[in-house]
């Protein structure tokens, strides 16, 4: 099995981003998975929430939607959406030969109203896993997250980590998708990609699983373009060791043939 994963800008403008979500699509066609940023499509804490909703999103996605089905592709799309109740959820919608199955809404959104921009304004938070399979035999089960539900960051994270990869354990997942945007217009912090990498890879070991991880070159904050990465992007292996690994900065594309 065929896997990859994006290192991409994910800006303010919606159509920017679908079309940068398209070019991956069409850079990975061999690929069985595709996964992109929290919030590629969307744009981070933009556009799809409760205060504001850009009339470019819903086109934006159909297109997607319809490269997906013409093609018969499977992808993990990252994105802000606000689904038929009015509801906002920050998401990682599955799309399985481009047929949508459901979504995974993210669980540890950042909780400190001055810290990150506030996630709660923009999101309501998710409460349950959402499981899926990767083959044809519905014998591969995967699962997601979504950027905090990973490392449960202190000064965001009050009620600390709930380990989710221990449930995912228990319900016999193999591979889990995490798609991240935590770069910051401060400046890159050693500890803090340190922080981010461990948790990863010690997730990973301790679990025998495989992760897959796709994160932003732009910043959280202002949506720019920045020469840093604060969590790193690629495929770790059930031994906790990098299979291959995007660049510390800049758009890239990871790819590995899984053996599960």
């Amino acid at each position: 099995m065929i896997v990859s994963t994006s290192q991409q800008p994910v800006t303010k403008l919606v159509n920017e981003n679908k079309e940068c979500i398209l070019d991956v699509l069409e850079k990975t066609k061999d690929s069985d998975w595709v996964l992109t940023p929290e919030c590629s499509l969307s744009g981070y804490c933009e556009n799809q929430t409760h205060i504001h909703k850009n009339p470019d999103y819903t086109p934006a996605l159909k297109e997607v939607e319809n490269y997906l089905i013409k093609n018969q592709r499977n992808m993990l799309l990252g994105t802000g959406h606000v689904e038929s109740d009015g509801l906002p959820w920050n998401q990682i919608r599955v799309y399985n030969k481009g047929q949508f199955g459901g979504a995974y809404a993210k669980r540890l959104p950042c909780m400190n109203m001055q810290y990150y921009g506030g996630e709660l304004f923009h999101y309501c938070t998710g409460d349950q896993p959402y499981y899926y399979y990767l083959d044809d035999k519905r014998k591969i089960i995967a699962s997601s997250l979504i950027c905090n539900d990973i490392w449960a960051f202190p000064k965001a994270s009050p009620m600390g980590n709930p380990y989710f990869y221990r449930q995912f354990k228990a319900d016999h997942v193999q591979v889990v998708f995490c798609a991240v945007n935590c770069n910051n217009d401060y400046g890159f912090d050693q500890l803090i990609y340190e922080w981010h990498e461990n948790h990863l890879r010690l997730f990973s070991r301790e679990f025998d699983m495989y992760t897959i991880v796709s994160g932003a070159t732009t910043s959280m904050d202002s949506k720019e373009e920045v020469n840093y990465t604060q969590c790193p992007s690629g495929i770790i292996g059930p031994d906790g060791e990098w299979i291959e690994k995007c660049k510390d900065k800049g758009a890239d594309i990871a790819t590995v043939e899984l053996k599960l």
